[in-house]
């Protein structure tokens, strides 16, 4: 871990010191700004999946409302979806739920994060919770291109991506997933996918 993100460190000081002194490149500030902000987002979701796979992560379960725990995670991803200018309808019902919420917020964002990276500008998302049958069951939909059929089964594996059809589809490692299910299944969940 203190490999990966020891460089980080002192890319973001220098950053935030040619804020100080230089405002002639805020545009290529920004940039630099958003790809190190992307890799530190990389980075921790790589040393997540590897302490999840070894046992290492204990989850601080506490009862929580949903729509908090959700907002929160709403914030986390919506950079990526202002900046493609897409349409966010989030509907959660006044469930109370038993688990860590950081965590969750952690899940929702990235089911969030690769929804915006596969639907093009203007496109939709839709975030739900509700209970159905006793349980707390979370939906994150969109209109973009789609999973292939051939993907769908592997999709929650880690170091798994779809093709990138959109000519301004954010890449990653292929973890985001895969963590996702982790974490659900930390918290005695389940997680599936589904594509027309």
């Amino acid at each position: 871990g203190h490999e990966l993100r020891n460089p980080l460190a002192p890319i973001v000081t220098a950053l935030e010191l040619m804020k100080l002194r230089d405002t002639g490149s805020a545009r290529e500030q920004a940039v630099i700004g958003r790809q190190v902000k992307h890799l530190t987002r990389l980075v921790d979701d790589l040393l997540d999946v590897s302490r999840i796979t070894r046992g290492k992560v204990e989850l601080r379960k506490t009862r929580t409302g949903l729509r908090d725990v959700l907002g929160k995670a709403v914030e986390m991803a919506s950079a990526l979806i202002e900046q493609k200018k897409q349409h966010l309808r989030v509907h959660v019902e006044p469930v109370e739920w038993y688990g860590d919420p950081a965590r969750l917020a952690q899940v929702v964002s990235n089911l969030l994060t690769n929804a915006a990276r596969y639907t093009p500008e203007n496109g939709n998302i839709a975030l739900s919770a509700h209970v159905r049958g006793g349980e707390v069951v979370l939906e994150v939909s969109d209109d973009g291109i789609g999973i292939a059929p051939a993907l769908l089964p592997h999709i929650f594996e880690a170091f798994v991506q779809g093709e990138r059809k959109l000519q301004s589809a954010i890449g990653g490692l292929g973890i985001g997933l895969a963590l996702v299910k982790n974490l659900v299944e930390m918290h005695g969940g389940t997680v599936s996918a589904c594509s027309a």
